[in-house]
């Protein structure tokens, strides 16, 4: 049966795909293109991968055997959040999706020079983050499956992500200029060598792509895209087995370790290094499946979403801040080893009313995410609008994969120097300024006249 409901998960994202495609509305800057190939890769290839694989590493991680009643419902689960997310999603954010003819359109002076300023503001914070993660300044603890700062606060730690959108913003200004490459492979190689958040990696190269096919008025990614992300994908699966791996190679310092592919034959070896948490959300929500609301008797109902109003608030200012959501219904830890994984956003759904709840969620996030591809294609001229929503649509992938409001701790970081610049760009510019006022009694009327011109034949 598990293969039969496999068959038809493939087969449901198919027809998804189709009238997808065949809506007039595709293009790799809408949020459906980035959900189904997400889509595809956690809940349809890695499926795959468990049953013909044994891929089972993160189930043993958890101290958890699905049956194969649970990992079908799973599959009807993501399959009915594939079909309400883009069905929303495209509904609501139907418009002509087309660039306009002609050359694109430049940043101004006066965007080029309040960027200057706003770079010269912003880098000594992001020196500064950088600094003091790399001193080891900025401790903290793990409660649960939350890690807190206990010395320090998230806002200074980082900053230093902020880095990205401000490269992404300079490619624009100088058009692509083959001397970029050096701080782009620089930013790189930096998150390379931190090894932790990995993901800045992606986000960044997705931005940058985003970004340019943009400014070359390209609806689809070009293939010279795709190959180059082959060695940052290899790089990012490399750093998930060992966060020193790029350390190591310069120092040439090799910590020994057990050698735990010992006997095993090639093909072993091969699983075992794809079977890891890169992709694996589909057996994280098949556990959420499994407990919720079974073992848990209870759902969320949303409650995590209140975390918006707590989690902004630096917990060195208040030491009895709640570690995670305000109002906790249950905790999935204790079910199962969950610590370190994610819920996805249909998995958040599901953990906050079970099927209303999954319809609910994936609604919602579709529809605010259509209006956000509709005011993108009705300013696609527009230089600032295209910095900002190809810096939003590279978030989306970790939305997907967290769930939650980690998308807003994201977003801060990704639109912060952003909307400094906008700020100052009307700063700096020339503005509307209150004058003269005049009152007017009810009744009376004001006409505007202007000096009448010569005409010349």
């Amino acid at each position: 049966m598990f293969e039969l409901a496999l068959t038809a998960q493939v087969i449901i994202w198919l027809v998804v795909l189709g009238w997808f495609l065949a809506s007039s509305q595709a293009s790799l800057f809408h949020p459906s293109a980035v959900y189904l190939g997400f889509h595809a890769l956690v809940f349809i290839i890695r499926p795959i991968l468990v049953r013909y694989l044994d891929f089972d590493s993160v189930w043993r991680y958890i101290g958890f055997e699905p049956s194969e009643a649970v990992l079908i419902k799973t599959l009807a689960v993501t399959s009915v959040a594939l079909i309400v997310f883009v069905v929303t999603n495209v509904l609501a954010g139907r418009t002509r999706v087309a660039f306009p003819a002609g050359p694109v359109q430049s940043f101004s002076g006066l965007q080029y020079k309040s960027f200057i300023v706003t770079a010269c503001l912003l880098l000594p914070m992001i020196a500064y983050s950088i600094y003091i993660t790399a001193a080891g300044k900025a401790g903290g603890e793990r409660v649960g499956t939350m890690f807190i700062m206990t010395n320090s606060t998230g806002y200074i730690n980082d900053a230093q992500f902020m880095l990205a959108p401000l490269l992404c913003v300079w490619l624009l200004l100088t058009r692509f200029h083959w001397l970029n490459l050096f701080p782009v492979v620089l930013y790189i190689g930096y998150r390379s060598w931190c090894g932790w958040s990995r993901f800045t990696i992606i986000t960044f190269c997705l931005i940058i792509v985003l970004a340019y096919c943009w400014h070359h008025r390209k609806r689809w990614i070009p293939i010279s895209a795709v190959i180059l992300a082959i060695p940052i994908l290899m790089l990012f699966n490399t750093l998930g087995h060992n966060r020193e791996y790029l350390q190591n190679l310069f120092t040439g310092h090799d910590v020994a370790a057990v050698d735990l592919e010992a006997g095993m034959s090639k093909f072993d070896k091969f699983r075992v290094r794809l079977d890891t948490q890169d992709f694996a959300n589909f057996d994280y929500l098949t556990f959420l499946v499994a407990i919720v609301p079974e073992r848990t008797a209870a759902y969320t109902y949303g409650a995590q979403y209140l975390q918006l109003f707590t989690e902004p608030i630096p917990r060195i200012l208040w030491p009895g801040k709640p570690i995670g959501a305000p109002v906790g219904t249950f905790n999935i830890n204790a079910y199962g080893n969950f610590l370190g994984l994610t819920v996805s956003l249909p998995g958040d759904g599901w953990c906050s009313g079970g099927w209303l709840g999954l319809v609910i969620t994936m609604g919602i996030a579709g529809s605010i995410l259509g209006f956000f591809h509709r005011w993108f294609w009705r300013n696609v001229n527009n230089p600032m609008v295209a910095v900002f929503y190809s810096t939003a649509m590279a978030m989306l992938i970790q939305w997907f994969r967290d769930g939650g409001i980690s998308i807003a701790k994201f977003m801060l970081w990704a639109w912060l120097p952003l909307l400094i610049w906008l700020g100052l760009t009307w700063l700096l510019g020339e503005r509307l300024v209150p004058g003269n006022t005049i009152t007017l009694r009810t009744g009376d009327r004001l006409h505007l006249v202007e000096p009448e011109r010569e005409t010349q034949t």
